[in-house]
């Protein structure tokens, strides 16, 4: 979360040329590969699977270390630990049910039981693109989609079929009617959503600490955010002469050579591949219109985004999904981030009053830095996205094990589709912990 001020009017200051920065000493590793687990059963594959009562389930835990883990993980039925690895269910009602071995956490299991004369409805998916097809399935105590001997409701309105879409954003409400030897039953309304994806713009900030004139490019994206949540910031440091910069991003120079980003700092890239600086550079006029014009617009892809911790090991899932299907060389880029970086931050603008610095002192003791790019758990320039279809979801998970000097209470996620020239097609931002749904 970002702690400092923000600023919707920028200043016209005089331009003194900026000290050139150093180059940089090793490279950053490579993200490590943690364990995780996953959990399967013998009931079934989908996302929710249907039981008849007292049916029994088998479970089994593998690591991706390929070690089965089903005799020294914990199982857990809607946070009760179970004895064993099978469990019969015996009475109607939902249940989810996960693993734990030591400290990791596996995926999630849904299980609805149901009754000879209940019907479990099911969606296929619960958010919906726009003018994306739902399908709504009916299931029987075995199993069997009866989805075609009954009729569906959306918003109380009867729909030919089982299928459903909409070209309009908003909540729906879908239940269905089934008849059982002459006699009408009804299922509980169940809710889905449907969206139409916005564009999240990447705003890229090279800075330092020793960088005096940096804060303009700081105001200048405060003022933007002021404007429009669409945006996602990643701070990239660099050591200059003297003390080195805490946030020192290793893999600067790559950067800096990709998209051909001088030395002379502050300097701003619009998805990636964009030059955004003061317009001329000895002022502090920044173009909004080039970042409002396009974040918030409709786009044709959408990004997911989902977290945990557990110790110092973190994993991200990060999902993305086409409207019209991916492009060749299209890739994902994960980068991990830490805001609330307390270090002192050089001030050239501590004797114009015309700044929002002004008086703060040179430098400004103690400020506070966000957004700051730690590493990138994908490739520098992101990793191929396989040929991925209309509406289908690319899910690719990372883990990482996290170093002792960050603060895990302040990390966050930018993730970004790019196209084979790297410029950024939408971005979508997270802190650890927290679920970003398709936007």
């Amino acid at each position: 979360m970002r702690t400092y001020p923000y600023f919707k009017i920028l200043f016209l200051f005089a331009f003194i040329a900026i000290v050139g920065c150093s180059k940089k000493e090793d490279p950053l590793g490579a993200p490590t590969e943690s364990l995780s687990i996953t959990l399967t059963s013998d009931a079934g594959t989908n996302e929710l699977e249907v039981l008849s009562v007292n049916q029994l389930v088998n479970f089994i835990i593998t690591g991706n270390d390929g070690v089965n883990y089903t005799s020294s993980a914990k199982i857990y039925l809607n946070d009760s630990e179970i004895q064993g690895s099978s469990y019969t269910f015996s009475s109607t009602g939902t249940f989810a049910v996960k693993a734990v071995y030591e400290s990791v956490a596996s995926n999630i299991l849904n299980f609805e039981v149901i009754a000879e004369t209940e019907r479990a409805l099911t969606l296929d998916v619960t958010r919906a693109m726009n003018n994306q097809t739902i399908t709504f399935g009916l299931l029987d105590s075995n199993g069997d989609n009866t989805a075609s001997d009954a009729t569906f409701y959306v918003n109380g309105a009867a729909i030919p079929g089982f299928t459903y879409s909409s070209a309009t954003e908003a909540s729906y409400e879908v239940y269905a009617e089934y008849v059982i030897n002459g006699e009408t039953f009804t299922t509980p309304v169940k809710n889905f959503t449907v969206y139409i994806p916005k564009r999240n713009v990447v705003l890229e900030d090279y800075t330092g600490t020793w960088c005096g004139y940096c804060l303009k490019a700081l105001v200048a994206i405060d003022s933007v955010l002021v404007l429009t949540d669409h945006v996602s910031v990643v701070a990239i440091h660099e050591s200059s002469i003297g003390p080195p910069d805490p946030m020192d991003f290793a893999q600067i120079d790559d950067l800096q050579a990709e998209f051909d980003v001088p030395d002379s700092f502050p300097q701003t890239q619009l998805n990636r591949t964009v030059k955004w600086n003061a317009t001329p550079p000895s002022s502090l006029i920044y173009d909004y219109d080039a970042v409002t014009s396009i974040a918030g617009q409709e786009t044709d892809l959408s990004i997911a985004i989902s977290s945990q911790i557990s110790g110092s090991t973190l994993s991200v899932d990060a999902k993305v999904i086409y409207k019209n299907g991916s492009e060749p060389g299209d890739k994902l880029v994960v980068y991990l981030l830490e805001s609330g970086v307390i270090a002192d931050q050089a001030n050239y603008f501590n004797s114009n009053p015309a700044s929002p610095y002004f008086g703060m002192g040179n430098p400004i003791v103690d400020f506070v830095h966000n957004d700051a790019l730690r590493n990138s758990l994908s490739g520098l320039f992101g990793d191929n996205i396989p040929e991925t279809g209309a509406y289908e979801e690319y899910k690719k998970t990372y883990t990482f094990s996290v170093p002792s000097e960050y603060n895990a209470n302040n990390l966050s996620f930018v993730v970004m589709v790019v196209k084979a020239d790297n410029s950024a097609k939408n971005s979508q931002h997270a802190e650890l912990g927290e679920t970003k749904i398709y936007n």
